[in-house]
């Protein structure tokens, strides 16, 4: 008896902890989406400026010649 209730309270226990997670996603979901672009538009500046390639003499100042 003593193992079926503690067993039961394991389980209420588990599913009140992930009721908790799930308020937490949806109170806190826009913070979480700007995270998640902020994320994504970092990853695509770095590859664009990986796929950048500048000219050869780009990094010279003419106006010194």
């Amino acid at each position: 008896m003593k193992k079926t209730v503690g067993f039961i309270l394991k389980i209420v226990a588990a599913v009140m902890a992930l009721a908790a997670v799930v308020c937490a996603v949806v109170a806190f979901w826009d913070h979480i989406m700007d995270l998640f672009d902020a994320i994504v538009d970092k990853v695509e500046e770095r590859r664009a400026d990986r796929s950048f390639q500048p000219a050869e003499f780009d990094d010279y100042d003419d106006s010194i010649l």
